[in-house]
């Protein structure tokens, strides 16, 4: 009955047109806010999973690294016991340093990780792949597959891929490695080169392991990491398993953990986005008291009787507190109706594109999650509420008033 009542209110006619059009202004107000919150975190969401999706495709879905240290020795035994695991599909041994590349007096420090051949089931940087061919070489004839923000600052951009340059790192004993087997310098090939993001583009250069462990000097058993790729839906039991074979001073990690901080920044930067903009709806709402307040004024008479039938001061404030959330449920939904056509002609068309060409693609992503839907509605019910309370309250009060 009080929702009849509300919703009666709601669309009646008044004597003062103006009530009305201020109504519909409180409920166009509830509306755009509510297409702009979906828009923006569906947006804030579309970004957030192609960035993940980068990640994804650029780390491994489990990394094994010492917990002191930088390398680490792992014994033949323990390496075959990993790969035989259930749900292991690939492994690979890790060497990852810095080193100094240079290139007809152009140079640039690189992080050179040096990789087994499985590690294309890995790592998907041959996804990414610009030019070339995703070939490591080996210990006698290595060969670099580049970020390209690396080749841009040796410059070999100007050149065709094939063209050498040269590796310079420091050994443990401290001296420059300049020698390689019977090669009087390191000159190393570059075979291809890959963009996936800047982060990326700007340090990683991938090679063999072999060589890798040559040019840090390394033993043949030393490591950074061991990198796997396994059935993510096995990932706990594979996880524990490998703690159990390498013991206790190694952190095995999944992808969220070797990227906790990344994916927490991502989190909090969506829901501060999201705070921000209902702190606008809520000034919007400012609206929808005034509104409630007028048509308090318009319907004192209507209270009157209501009371004389029987009806309560918390009757009546409930009639008030349901009108306001009419008017407020009724702009969440055309203002989600709105936002969700405009979702789908944006994920479907691509109609509005990202300046640039910088990024891995050329257009706003967009994905609607229905958490955010929910999350929204929960804010709109909060602010009806909000905004009612104190028009229903006034309401309540003329009951009072007749009586005095």
């Amino acid at each position: 009955m009080h929702f009849l009542f509300a919703w009666r209110y709601f669309r009646g006619k008044y004597a003062f047109q103006a009530i009305q059009i201020i109504a519909w202004v409180s409920v166009f107000a509830i509306a755009i806010g509510t297409a702009a919150l979906i828009t923006i975190l569906s947006v804030s969401n579309g970004f957030t999973s192609v960035v993940k999706g980068l990640y994804a495709d650029f780390y491994a879905d489990v990394r094994v690294t010492p917990k002191q240290g930088k390398f680490f020795s792992v014994t033949t035994a323990a390496f075959e016991k990993i790969k035989t695991i259930d749900g292991v599909k690939a492994i690979s041994k890790v060497v990852e340093n810095r080193a100094l590349l240079v290139k007809d007096g152009l140079q640039s420090v690189a992080l050179v990780k040096g990789v087994g051949t499985s590690y294309g089931n890995i790592n998907q940087i041959r996804k990414y792949l610009k030019r070339g061919e995703c070939a490591i070489g080996d210990l006698e004839t290595p060969m670099f597959i580049m970020g390209i923000g690396i080749e841009q600052k040796l410059g070999l951009m100007q050149h065709l891929l094939g063209d050498t340059l040269q590796v310079y790192a420091v050994n443990r004993s401290g001296k420059a490695i300049t020698q390689l087997g019977q090669l009087n310098t390191l000159n190393v090939q570059e075979s291809g080169a890959f963009s996936v993001q800047q982060e990326f583009d700007d340090q990683y250069v991938f090679t063999n392991t072999e060589f890798a462990q040559y040019l840090f000097d390394l033993q043949p058993n030393e490591v950074s990491a061991i990198e796997l790729s396994i059935d993510t839906k096995k990932e706990q039991a594979i996880i524990t398993a490998i703690e159990k074979i390498m013991g206790p001073g190694y952190d095995v990690r999944n992808k969220y953990q070797q990227n906790i901080d990344l994916y927490r920044i991502m989190q909090v930067e969506k829901w501060i986005i999201f705070c921000i903009l209902a702190l606008i709806m809520m000034v919007a709402s400012f609206n929808l008291v005034g509104a409630l307040t007028m048509l308090v004024l318009e319907k004192q008479k209507d209270i009157h009787v209501l009371n004389a039938m029987g009806a309560t001061q918390w009757d009546i404030q409930k009639i008030f507190l349901l009108l306001s959330g009419v008017m407020a449920m009724l702009g969440a939904i055309i203002g989600g109706a709105l936002a969700s056509i405009f979702c789908w002609l944006q994920y479907k068309y691509h109609f509005i594109k990202l300046g640039g060409s910088s990024f891995v693609i050329d257009y706003y992503p967009i994905q609607p999650m229905a958490v955010d839907y929910i999350a929204i509605m929960l804010l709109v019910i909060v602010i009806a509420l909000l905004a009612g309370w104190i028009p229903s309250r006034k309401a309540a009060a003329k009951i009072y008033e007749r009586i005095v």
